[in-house]
């Protein structure tokens, strides 16, 4: 909270603002009574002209714009995480299906019915070890997605296709923290303002799998595996096998 004395108007209500207030991570400042509904890509606090969806989901105009909708759209941001698996030396096993789905179908993918936590997206996997039968894989992804947001959740999910399709098992914090380096090498390749927010919020995620994972991941991509994706995966399947032989 903080006290303005300089005339605003409210990023909710869009009435005048004056003395004390609230404000939200863009520097955006509304009413103590006014709802803060957070934008669920960038997390500006949203007016209530803005698009609001259900299950407690936001787009402020900033993002409603930019959303990824079409096949057009997917292309776009397929090509640059593809673009910057390959300046890391990583390549995926061939055109990777995928689905925009709706907050239901997705929940209904995860069998889950915890509205409160939709996942942004799902990577299925089958088909192989019958007979030589090749691996199949498709990528579902949550609507409503900023392509910047969008483009993190791609690449961590076609990393996830890449593990499955090596037949790759690690441990979750390292499965994970594997995936989400991909979100930060996208991130960190469009470097525009939502992106870095992004970054800086994966720097700082308590979360011992999805932030110490990443982190430790990402620490190890940079030093031993030189900055080559395929390298950094096999001295995390050492590591782990050497973890394993310990207990």
């Amino acid at each position: 909270m903080v006290d303005d004395l300089t005339p605003k108007n409210c990023a909710v209500c869009g009435k005048m603002v004056v003395g004390h207030c609230r404000v939200d991570k863009w520097g955006q400042l509304f009413h103590n009574e006014c709802e803060f509904m957070p934008c669920l890509n960038c997390g500006r606090a949203t007016s209530l002209n803005d698009t609001h969806l259900p299950y407690n989901r936001h787009v402020c105009s900033h993002c409603i714009d930019k959303v990824v909708r079409k096949d057009a759209h997917i292309q776009w941001v397929y090509d640059r995480v593809q673009e910057i698996f390959g300046h890391n030396f990583l390549s995926l096993p061939g055109r990777i299906p995928v689905e925009i789905v709706s907050p239901d179908q997705m929940l209904k993918l995860h069998n889950s019915r915890d509205t409160s936590r939709i996942p942004s997206g799902l990577t299925r996997s089958g088909g192989a070890g019958f007979f030589g039968a090749k691996m199949h894989h498709k990528v579902y992804m949550l609507d409503y997605q900023h392509k910047v947001v969008f483009g993190g959740v791609l690449a961590h999910e076609l990393l996830h296709v890449w593990q499955n399709e090596h037949h790759t098992v690690l441990p979750p914090n390292y499965c994970e923290g594997f995936c989400n380096l991909g979100t930060y090498l996208f991130y960190g390749y469009l470097d525009n303002e939502l992106s870095r927010v992004h970054m800086e919020q994966m720097m700082n995620n308590p979360d011992p799998i999805y932030g110490d994972g990443f982190r430790e991941v990402k620490q190890i991509f940079e030093t031993e595996g030189g900055k080559n994706l395929e390298n950094t995966i096999k001295i995390l399947q050492e590591r782990s096998k050497r973890r394993r032989s310990i207990f």
